[in-house]
């Protein structure tokens, strides 16, 4: 199952340019079974997180309990119970795309994570939370 994390569009005023943010988990809500991976993908020029549980104080790395060594790059986690708290660290499709700097290397879009429990699980980007960037895994037996 897969959920896009964010969007943006590009609007011009005549005048010159101007992005507007609408900052969402394309498939708020997903319904799955125990033991099912759902994995987020930014496309969007903007970084996001995918956090469960307590809002980390610097969400920038990912948790301890988030896995960095797959073989495709992605990140990847597994939550037990709805008590768990997981945080995906920055998901960017580069770091920074500014004109006159060197490229950064390309960064990490993607992260899994696998519900192990049944139960409602409920998610926030930590940077866009207040823009409305949040979510829901309904987990069935």
């Amino acid at each position: 199952m897969k959920v896009t994390a964010g969007g943006g569009e590009a609007l011009t005023n005549g005048a010159g340019w101007e992005t507007a943010l609408l900052a969402r988990f394309l498939r708020g809500v997903v319904v799955i079974r125990v033991g099912d991976t759902i994995e987020w993908t930014n496309f969007d020029i903007t970084v996001h997180t995918v956090t469960f549980g307590t809002e980390p104080f610097d969400p920038r790395p990912p948790s301890p309990n988030v896995s960095t060594q797959i073989p495709d790059g992605a990140r990847q986690a597994v939550i037990n119970s709805e008590a768990d708290s997981v945080n995906s660290g920055l998901l960017a499709v580069s770091a920074q795309d500014r004109a006159n700097l060197v490229q950064s290397p390309l960064g990490v879009p993607r992260f899994r994570v696998t519900f192990m429990a049944p139960g409602t699980y409920n998610y926030i980007c930590s940077l866009h939370d207040n823009l409305g960037m949040k979510g829901t895994i309904i987990v069935h037996q």
